[in-house]
């Protein structure tokens, strides 16, 4: 039997899809091509942190790094790629096993520096009046004193250490930049939909991480990723003042204080590796910083907010054409 000709099944609803929607991945190396670089060099960094035991040709042994009393200060060899310092250790496995300290208190510091932020402004921005002036004034106070001063003040207070160190770094740094979340929190605690919850019984918890929190999301992950290269920074620099990590634990600030500047002219490349290693990890960390920056922030990214004079022109002239506005003629 033939079959019979009839119209075509109608399609399966499903979601609807954004055409203009493009991965941030994509966008990133159309639009932000060294942003994608840096994120490259930074995944490369992290790769080499987590798998620290098992590219180091030497790896470390119940926490210590193994040492040679014959091969100190030797050159690069078969045996040791990059040459041994003045203890005997490999400096190959010294660098990799100092990505590991680098990673963990880059990541964990701002992790933390952002929570302090978020919660600090935003909590701010919603309760207001006493509240806010109080919590203000205490960030004055902080931003007035040099970051260097009160990290230096608060290490000789704790101790070296790796929770030491995260703490110092992250405390301060999302005291002062709560500033920033709470200006976002101000502009979206006065929405509609922000008053309305408060009307049908919603509190301050509630309307914080509920309506505020998910709206200024970019602007946490934008602060976030701007501020990575700041703390890898602010680590390099308290190692080499000797306030950082335990003299056993691998650090690169560690091995330019203590390796690098020592034997600077027997063997200058001690300071040449942990500082172009420190150099590459903070140039990832501002690229992506910035890049995530100009897609994420709407006044960069294209829009009507855009300080793009170009993208301003080409809407005044739409404008123009649609309400067939010209110009008046200038009398000569």
């Amino acid at each position: 039997m033939k079959k019979k000709n009839g119209p075509a099944p109608a399609p399966k609803p499903g979601p609807a899809k954004n055409p203009d929607k493009v991965p941030f991945i994509v966008e990133l190396a159309k639009k932000k091509p060294l942003g994608l670089l840096g994120l490259i060099i930074l995944i490369g960094f992290l790769l080499v942190a987590i798998f620290a035991d098992q590219l180091a040709p030497y790896p470390m042994l119940n926490g210590v790094m193994q040492s040679s009393i014959i091969d100190k200060l030797q050159g690069p060899s078969a045996a040791h790629l990059l040459g041994t310092d003045n203890l005997g250790r490999d400096v190959l496995s010294y660098l990799i096993y100092g990505a590991r300290t680098s990673a963990v208190l880059g990541i964990c510091c701002t992790l933390l520096s952002v929570t302090i932020s978020v919660l600090i402004g935003t909590l701010s921005a919603t309760i207001g009046g006493w509240f806010d002036l109080i919590v203000q004034r205490i960030v004055d106070a902080v931003q007035c004193i040099p970051a260097t001063l009160i990290l230096l003040i608060l290490m000789s207070m704790l101790g070296n250490g790796i929770p030491q160190m995260i703490f110092a770094m992250s405390v301060p740094g999302g005291i002062t930049g709560s500033r920033m979340m709470r200006s976002a929190a101000i502009s979206v605690k006065d929405s509609g939909y922000v008053k309305n919850s408060g009307l049908l019984g919603a509190g301050t918890m509630w309307k914080t991480f509920k309506h505020v929190v998910p709206n200024i999301l970019p602007i946490i992950i934008t602060n976030a990723a701007s501020s990575l290269g700041g703390v890898i920074l602010q680590e390099s620099s308290l190692n080499f003042l000797g306030f950082g990590v335990d003299p056993g634990t691998p650090s690169w600030g560690y091995m330019i204080t203590n390796q690098g500047k020592a034997n600077m002219y027997l063997m200058p490349s001690l300071a040449v590796y942990p500082g172009v290693c420190i150099a590459l990890m903070v140039f990832g960390a501002t690229m992506f910083g910035d890049a995530v920056r100009d897609l994420l922030d709407p006044r960069l990214k294209g829009g009507v907010g855009t300080y793009n004079g170009k993208k301003l022109k080409k809407i005044a002239q739409k404008m123009s054409i649609k309400y067939h506005y010209t110009e008046p003629e200038t009398q000569a």
